[in-house]
């Protein structure tokens, strides 16, 4: 439990919401002190999903200021001692609600992001987070300058606790940091605003990008969304700009050499430097990129899937694997805590989230209505997995994401009895296929990230960000060589760099265990099932040191790139020996 009060303040301080394809929000990586403190709800009934309610949490902000204030003076009185910690309790308790309204206005907007009423609660509730976070930090700091200091450390808080908390003049929470989080809370909400229903002019009329898009024929597509591209790009390109100088000055502010130090520290508790990210991110150029340029994009076929149809052959796969992975997917039956439905309402992503007062996870998935949901499901169900079995105490993106894409590995074999075997090789094709692309554009993102935040603020416009997005594009092999506007363009549509800065490099060296994982078990029936189980408790904080722990070799040690597009090469029947250009 420590060491789980401990990460709380480290990962508030970047509170942006983390809700896209594959990620916890970033309140659920706090992971889950409420099931720590008051016990988990293993043996009791809890609400489907439907039956949960929503209301605006300030109330939940109130309770938490007039707590401090009692707080305050039993600190200032020495005690006594269980009055403190059932107040700190409390607290905690307060916190967790907070965060499980936010995570229903999340999850009820992206299921109809026409809905007003849960665009405006989101919207709150990502502003007042911002003020949630500064009464926790207060609370430490209370703590940490009382005469009972020395004790909380011992019994309530962790390890040198009272000397990281004993000057509140160190405080992060100060007028111009409050300012930065609060402008960037401001330009996220404008970004949604702009993005959830976007119109454009065809033929001199005024139309919903989605609802014509949903009917238009391929040539009717394309144009649409050109004209998108064209309508769109100086707007959205403002809005990222001033999001990067924003988040620049609060790094600054909190003394950190870059953004993107302080996000690898802070927003994702990494076990790697931006610099091994970097040679990481080359040496896929050069390995992995002539494989993606024989890619045929023809290669698999995908059939139309329904969302019931959806449901059951994840199910056959989770039951097939059995133990916790089964257990969870009932659970997440029962109180009906998923949802695949196909809607042009919903929000273009996936994500898992956890809804605190249930001890519950959620998915949300986004379907395309093909056989690639099958994937999309098992990699949220993988998150799902993760957070049932461990209370959400994920603190590092990066291990969640490693449980996640090994989910979809061994979903193609544990998921085999519900289809057919011609459909379950086209499955598997889809799978390789995805796993190349995931190396190159995702590797292709984190290069586009380090350019932009590295880049003289001065030279920030829409065309340095368009030159910059069409030029990885050639670098990294997926320009196709005459759609240059689009390839230039299209960067806007990357939900990541406006809403999780410096996410995407987590997908592709996660994705690097995740195969070790599947490659055991194509070695021996059960053993990347028995090794992911083996993983899956938190008992160590950062990607590679889990990978260790569990007997695999970390994504950064010599030769795993190497290895890594062999078994692309492989199962993708792609030649050998070609070089980058």
């Amino acid at each position: 439990m420590k060491k789980k009060i401990r990460v709380i303040l480290a990962l508030m301080l970047c509170a942006v919401l983390l809700s896209g394809c594959g990620a916890p929000m970033l309140a659920d990586s706090l992971g889950s002190l409420y099931s720590s403190l008051f016990g988990s709800g293993d043996d009791e009934e809890i609400p489907r999903f439907s039956q949960m309610v929503y209301e605006r949490p300030q109330s939940t902000l109130d309770d938490m200021e007039r707590r401090l204030a009692k707080l305050e003076k039993a600190l200032d009185k020495g005690g006594p001692f269980r009055a403190v910690t059932n107040l700190l309790d409390l607290c905690y308790q307060d916190y967790y609600h907070f965060d499980t309204m936010y995570c229903l206005a999340e999850i009820r907007s992206c299921l109809d992001m026409t809905d007003e009423y849960y665009a405006a609660e989101l919207s709150w509730c990502q502003d007042a987070y911002y003020d949630l976070q500064e009464m926790m930090e207060d609370m430490y700091y209370l703590c940490g300058g009382s005469t009972l200091a020395a004790r909380l450390e011992k019994e309530y808080f962790w390890e040198g606790f009272a000397g990281e908390y004993a000057d509140a003049s160190l405080s992060t929470y100060n007028e111009e940091t409050m300012e930065l989080m609060h402008r960037e809370s401001s330009l996220l909400a404008a970004y949604r605003e702009l993005s959830t229903s976007p119109t454009i002019t065809l033929r001199g009329r005024e139309v919903d990008l989605y609802s014509y898009l949903a009917q238009a024929n391929d040539v009717e597509y394309d144009s649409a969304l050109m004209a998108y591209y064209r309508q769109y790009n100086e707007r959205m390109s403002q809005l990222y700009i001033d999001l990067v100088t924003t988040r620049k000055a609060l790094a600054e502010k909190l003394g950190f050499a870059s953004y993107e130090e302080m996000a690898y520290a802070y927003s994702f508790d990494r076990d790697y430097t931006p610099e091994e990210a970097g040679r990481y991110i080359e040496e896929i150029r050069l390995q992995i990129v002539p494989l993606y340029k024989q890619l045929d994009p023809y290669a698999a076929d995908y059939p139309w899937l329904e969302a019931d149809e959806l449901y059951k052959i994840v199910r056959a796969g989770a039951r097939a694997m059995g133990g916790d992975v089964r257990d969870a997917f009932d659970f997440m039956s029962r109180y009906e805590l998923y949802d695949v439905s196909l809607s042009q309402n919903k929000a273009g992503k996936s994500f898992q989230s956890y809804l605190n007062d249930y001890d519950a996870p959620f998915v949300f998935v986004n379907p395309y209505g093909d056989d690639s949901d099958i994937l999309s499901f098992a990699h949220e169900f993988g998150h799902f997995v993760d957070a049932y079995v461990n209370y959400n105490a994920s603190e590092s993106i990066d291990v969640a994401e490693v449980f996640s894409q090994a989910m979809e590995y061994l979903m193609l074999d544990y998921a085999e009895g519900s289809l057919d075997a011609e459909r379950l090789e086209n499955l598997r094709q889809i799978k390789w296929k995805d796993t190349l692309e995931l190396y190159v554009q995702q590797a292709s993102f984190a290069a586009f990230e380090r350019a932009v935040f590295e880049a003289d603020p001065e030279e920030l416009n829409a065309d340095f960000l368009n030159d910059l997005s069409l030029q990885l594009a050639i670098d990294f092999g997926y320009y196709d060589g005459y759609s240059e506007e689009y390839y230039a363009l299209s960067w806007i549509d990357i939900l990541h760099f406006f809403e999780q800065p410096f996410y995407v490099i987590s997908y592709p060296v996660s994705n690097d265990i995740a195969l070790q994982i599947w490659e055991l078990e194509q070695q021996e029936r059960g053993a990347g099932l028995e090794k992911y189980m083996q993983a899956l408790p938190r008992d160590y904080d950062g990607m590679i040191a889990t990978a260790e722990a569990a007997g695999l070799e970390s994504p950064f040690a010599p030769g795993r790139i190497a290895k890594v597009a062999e078994d692309i090469r492989v199962n993708l029947g792609l030649n050998a020996g070609l070089q980058a250009a």
